[in-house]
């Protein structure tokens, strides 16, 4: 089949048309792709904020269509720069060469270094290494969690509550914590933006936190759901740097599972980087583990 492609116009229909492919490709594939549509909402969302550029998501994104105007293929590059990713249609799996031709030599040209991650069932990774590129390293790990056959049991030590914003939770508060927890010495922080109650599939039952007897918030994490297809992806996950290692983190996940589970969402994921963070994802009982590798693309000029 015929394949049609042209770079990626910032309107309302283009989002959703994007935002249903990467929650259709988990369904298809029964597999997590690098990009999922949680992923798509926070580069949508952040990279319009941040970006000085008007024109940066139609430089950085790019589709592939089939004759009926369907999306079957994607390029993405989260900030620009070097780093790019590809998801593609396991029904065009021989789109995956063409899709890298492209990036190498149209949004690569000039570049001296491309490179993207990859997990190891993705279309694109034989493309990548017969096009050049090679693998580089394991640089983290998705874990997947069957809600529906898991229990978990909430343990959080005497003095320390559970909340979620839709109790009333005071989104500066939060705001702060993030800050702290992820931008140590940012002066701003008092000013900071909660934009993420803005993403598509932010729900404020499932912006969880754990606050202490004052208020103030100790750990945080947000669910986001697929509702159609039960699938949930728990996304920007923190504890304030004086209270690590003390099983807040956990508290404030298991939390969330339960309310997804209690929502009759039956599958979540969340992707660590850090030993510390693939420890802590590991306690809760993932029921498999999917590696991500890098893979890079140096020319010779």
């Amino acid at each position: 089949m015929k394949a049609f492609n042209e770079k990626y116009v910032d309107t309302e229909e283009n989002f959703n048309n994007v935002h249903a492919f990467l929650r259709k490709m988990v369904t298809l594939t029964g597999k997590l792709q690098t990009w999922e549509f949680v992923r798509f909402e926070f580069w949508n969302r952040y990279e319009k904020s941040k970006s000085a550029d008007p024109n940066f998501k139609e430089q950085n994104a790019h589709l592939w269509k089939n004759e009926a105007g369907e999306i079957i293929g994607l390029f993405i590059s989260e900030s620009g720069g070097s780093f790019f990713s590809l998801i593609v249609h396991p029904d065009y799996p021989q789109l995956a060469g063409e899709m890298v031709e492209w990036t190498r030599n149209v949004w690569g040209e000039g570049k001296k270094k491309l490179n993207t991650d990859c997990y190891p069932y993705g279309l694109e990774v034989q493309a990548l290494l017969d096009q050049g590129f090679v693998q580089d390293s394991h640089i983290g790990n998705t874990r997947r969690y069957d809600l529906a056959h898991t229990d978990y049991t909430l343990n959080l030590e005497e003095g320390f509550y559970i909340r979620c914003m839709a109790e009333g939770t005071d989104e500066g508060a939060k705001s702060e914590l993030i800050e702290q927890t992820f931008s140590p010495g940012n002066s701003n922080v008092g000013s900071i933006e909660y934009w993420r109650k803005d993403l598509k599939s932010y729900k404020a039952e499932l912006d969880f936190s754990v606050v202490d007897d004052k208020g103030r918030h100790i750990a945080f994490c947000f669910g986001f759901v697929d509702q159609d297809n039960g699938i949930a992806v728990i996304e920007t996950i923190g504890t304030h740097p004086d209270y690590r290692q003390s099983g807040f983190g956990k508290a404030v996940i298991t939390a969330c599972f339960m309310r997804l589970k209690e929502q009759g969402v039956t599958m979540a994921y969340i992707t660590g980087f850090s030993a510390e963070a693939n420890a802590l994802y590991q306690s809760l009982r993932p029921v498999e583990i999917i590696p991500m590798h890098s893979y890079v693309y140096e020319p010779q000029i």
